[in-house]
């Protein structure tokens, strides 16, 4: 009888069912809903109740699998969304790549939601720029580390392993798409989805390009092909230019030196011309624009002109052009020669006028420079002020420089033939006319002749130092020739000494023992000055004025008071003469003397 007990308990334990724990996962039933729950069975003598939002997609009679959660007096608390967050949690692996929203940004990071779950992901790990914080933004993630109940992602790491990805995929050549994300001075910034990439202003254009912002906006789309790539440092060099053939092989392969070409101006430079030659640029330096006065001609051109060239260098490894515009016609250099001689004296018009010098035009083409230093032999400063363009000018030519093809001339080298016979034409001595050419502090040029200037120094204007002279260009002035320098090319003259020297116009009407009745005209501290003549003034000393001691000459002697005295001294090297009054009582006590003697012998 105790084993049927034993067996029908069995046989019911069996029949009944098992009484139901918090964290079971169990099937039930929908049995009914309302407004905020829906109940299930649950197989037990409770039902089961689960939010109404957990079971919106399914209806009643369906079976859900749920996860109790606790009793209450009348229900067991049932959840279909924990079983699932907690199904979801259990799937995930370290290192998978899942997709998630940012939540909310919290302390040290941001709160991203994958699924039904929450993750952390770190400001370190975001990849995301500090200004914006891309909350509600979907991204994908790497999940970088699981605990029991939490994980972390890492966007920075997903963000390399798909740059690293995308770099491998990558070829040399291949022809990729993207959009512009910065403009940099010397190339653009390409975002290229996974990474970005670089093309520098040299591989935009295989013509030369200086404004990138004039030429780009940020966003533009731009299709470049891939020149070369750096996986270690994660970079990758682009060229819009290279998606088209180097215009350079096609110019090389169907042009050859000598060849003539149509050119355009694209830019003037101070030393020669950029051209547009076809699709590739050209240089025309100053030098070959003219056989001469290169200067000049680089004037006559302006952004746009059209004209032919002769291509003279090309150059392959620097993909450059060199042309010649003067290489069209024949040099005129060749036949300089055979029409002009060292020695041919000319009269030719003024072309150019320079600092340095002016350049003479023989004829078309052919021009001869007379240097600053070939004008005189005194240097000539200001040529603009002293010469015009078109003005006849006479010369000799002194040299040819073929290097160059340039003829030096002279205006100095026609008074050479002058200046061999200078005795000739001029004297020291001779009383000359000249014209005031040049006036200076110390003294005055003038020219005599055609090329011959006299120089006059200050000193030698008058005879009277006190005397102010005053001089302008243009004068003409009689002078004397006081000196000619055939070596140094110079000559002297004098103003002065057209007249004669007041000295020698004193010394030749007093004699000493001449006695004399002079004015007093200056009073000095040691002596009078008297007139001799309009022009010299004799002195006294005062020690010759008187027997009498004298402190102060104008204690007895005035200006204009006349004294008698007489000629004692004669100085050439000085230019004086010297009197004494008191020689003139000795005279006289002599001549009484002398008298006396006559009269009662001794």
């Amino acid at each position: 009888m105790s084993e049927f007990n034993d067996l029908f308990e069995k046989m019911l334990d069996d029949y009944l069912p098992e009484e139901k724990k918090a964290g079971d996962v169990i099937e039930a039933v929908i049995i009914r809903k309302d407004n905020d729950f829906a109940y299930l069975d649950l197989n037990d003598k409770q039902e089961g109740r689960i939010l109404i939002k957990e079971v919106e997609d399914f209806n009643v009679g369906d079976t859900i699998e749920v996860k109790i959660l606790r009793k209450d007096e009348e229900n067991i608390i049932v959840s279909k969304f924990l079983l699932d967050k907690a199904k979801e949690f259990a799937s995930l692996i370290e290192g998978e790549i899942v997709t998630g929203t940012v939540f909310k940004k919290i302390k040290g990071g941001y709160s991203v939601k994958v699924g039904k779950n929450e993750g952390f992901l770190p400001f370190s790990l975001s990849a995301f720029e500090r200004e914006n914080d891309h909350i509600g933004e979907k991204f994908k993630f790497i999940l970088k580390e699981k605990t029991r109940n939490s994980f972390t992602l890492s966007r920075s790491d997903l963000v390399k392993k798909e740059e690293e990805d995308y770099l491998r995929s990558l070829n040399i050549n291949d022809i990729i798409t993207g959009k512009i994300k910065e403009i940099l001075d010397f190339g653009i910034i390409v975002d290229l989805g996974h990474t970005t990439g670089f093309i520098h202003i040299s591989e935009i254009s295989w013509d030369q390009i200086n404004d990138l912002v004039g030429k780009f906006s940020i966003g533009d789309e731009v299709k470049a092909k891939v020149i070369e790539k750096d996986e270690e440092k994660r970079k990758v060099k682009l060229s819009i230019k290279k998606l088209e053939e180097d215009p350079w092989i096609s110019f090389s392969e169907a042009h050859n030196i000598d060849d003539i070409v149509d050119v355009t101006v694209k830019e003037v430079l101070d030393f020669g011309l950029i051209v547009d030659i076809e699709k590739i640029k050209g240089f025309i330096h100053i030098s070959e624009l003219a056989w001469n006065n290169t200067a000049k001609a680089l004037k006559n051109y302006k952004e746009g002109d059209k004209f032919k060239a002769k291509i003279i260098n090309l150059e392959n490894d620097k993909k450059n052009v060199k042309l010649s515009v003067k290489q069209l016609t024949e040099n005129p250099w060749n036949r300089v020669k055979e029409k002009y001689k060292i020695g041919d004296i000319l009269e030719k018009p003024v072309l150019e006028i320079f600092e340095f010098g002016l350049l003479i035009e023989l004829e078309k083409d052919i021009d001869g420079l007379l240097h600053v230093s070939d004008l005189a032999y005194r240097r000539v400063s200001n040529l603009g002020s002293k010469f015009k363009v078109g003005e006849i000018v006479k010369f000799k030519i002194i040299s040819f420089n073929d290097e160059k093809n340039r003829i030096s001339l002279s205006v100095k080298a026609l008074l050479d033939d002058l200046w061999n016979k200078m005795e000739d034409y001029y004297n020291v001595g001779d009383v000359v006319k000249g014209k005031v050419v040049n006036v200076q502090e110390y003294g005055i040029f003038l020219e005599i002749k055609e090329g011959i200037e006299v120089f006059i120094y200050k000193n030698e204007f008058s005879w009277d130092k006190n005397e102010e002279m005053e001089f302008k260009k243009g004068d003409e002035i009689e002078l004397k020739i006081t000196s000619i320098d055939k070596k140094d090319k110079r000559i002297g003259g004098s103003l002065k000494q057209l007249t004669i020297s007041p000295w020698k116009e004193a010394a030749g009407q007093y004699r000493i023992g001449n006695k004399v009745k002079v004015p007093i005209v200056t009073i000095q501290e040691n002596s009078v000055l008297v007139k001799l003549t309009d022009r010299f003034n004799g002195m006294i000393p005062k020690k010759e004025l008187t027997d009498e001691f004298l402190k102060d000459i104008s204690e007895k002697f005035s200006v204009g008071d006349e004294v008698e005295a007489v000629v004692t001294e004669f100085n050439e090297k000085r230019k004086s003469i010297i009197l004494s009054v008191k020689k003139i009582n000795e005279m006289e006590e002599k001549k009484e003397l002398e008298e006396l003697m006559k009269i009662y012998g001794v």
